[in-house]
């Protein structure tokens, strides 16, 4: 289910980087936590929205093949053995090809889940790829089984390419930055980008049709576009990835601030922090587990 909490800074900040292949242990279960932190301000000082929330996913690599390694994602679970949701999206079964690119293994099995979750409220299959705002968060009917490799791409630790001079391309940026060294006392990289207009204008076209649809209003996409083109937009991306002593990439963070000048209103700054962290199995239960 795609919450509005998650909806709000993730369609700011458009679709991840592609995956490709990474250097986590073999056969070994990791703990992948997702924690983000959004706010707003407005230009004379005064507070606008914020929200934040902690996600989390665990990775397991099956096999490796010819074709690249397969990987099995599934939710944590309480003291009781329930996942900590009950949507489809997992557990789901992956294959990660050498150029990054995913593949979904279990396609099947995954569809036979959607239909159970929509028999369960009986929700009618026409209502998929509606959006609706039961229970108070708002939620799109998904029932896309591919919308599985974007729920995964949030949380990618396996960065292509990484080391100093590298190109690194960002989904919201108008120009690759190149990698750099960060400091000798925590090896890894860092990067800076600056956004691209016409890529936020673009989401915010989307979200603009999303909450119309919401709402029960008519708003022509053509509507959406022309008041987006209105809008100005102006920030930076700054993202940091981590090592450990094996060269894996055990966290990356994500700092984005985002000037939005709308027609008549005052600039707001909107400032998102996104951390993925690789966590030991046990360690992570004991910390994040309810």
């Amino acid at each position: 289910m795609r919450y509005w909490a998650v909806l709000a800074g993730l369609l700011l900040s458009a679709v991840p980087p592609s995956i490709a292949y990474g250097q986590a242990s073999q056969y070994e279960s990791t703990w992948l936590q997702l924690e983000y932190e959004r706010s707003s301000r407005h230009s004379d000082g005064q507070l606008g929205s914020s929200s934040n929330g902690r996600q989390a996913l665990i990775e397991t690599i099956i096999e490796e093949t010819p074709s690249g390694v397969v990987l099995q994602y599934e939710l944590p679970r309480d003291k009781e053995g329930k996942p900590s949701s009950g949507f489809w999206y997992f557990p789901a079964r992956l294959l990660e090809r050498p150029d990054g690119s995913l593949e979904l293994l279990d396609k099947q099995v995954v569809e036979d889940r959607i239909d159970q979750w929509l028999e369960k409220p009986r929700i009618p299959r026409e209502a998929c790829g509606m959006w609706s705002h039961g229970g108070g968060f708002p939620f799109q009917v998904d029932c896309d089984p591919y919308s599985i490799l974007g729920q995964i791409e949030s949380f990618d630790l396996r960065i292509p390419d990484l080391m100093a001079g590298s190109e690194y391309s960002h989904p919201q940026s108008s120009a690759p930055g190149k990698l750099k060294a960060l400091p000798e006392t925590r090896p890894g990289y860092f990067v800076n980008v600056t956004v691209d207009p016409a890529k936020l204008r673009a989401a915010e076209v989307e979200k603009a049709l999303i909450l119309a649809q919401m709402l029960g209003k008519d708003l022509a996409r053509q509507q959406a576009e022309e008041d987006a083109a209105k809008i100005g937009f102006q920030g930076s991306i700054s993202i940091e990835f981590d090592l450990d002593q094996t060269g894996t990439v055990i966290r990356k963070t994500e700092r984005s601030e985002i000037i939005v000048t709308r027609p008549g209103e005052d600039a707001e700054t909107t400032t998102m922090l996104t951390t993925v962290t690789r966590l030991n199995l046990e360690a992570a239960l004991e910390k994040y587990a309810d």
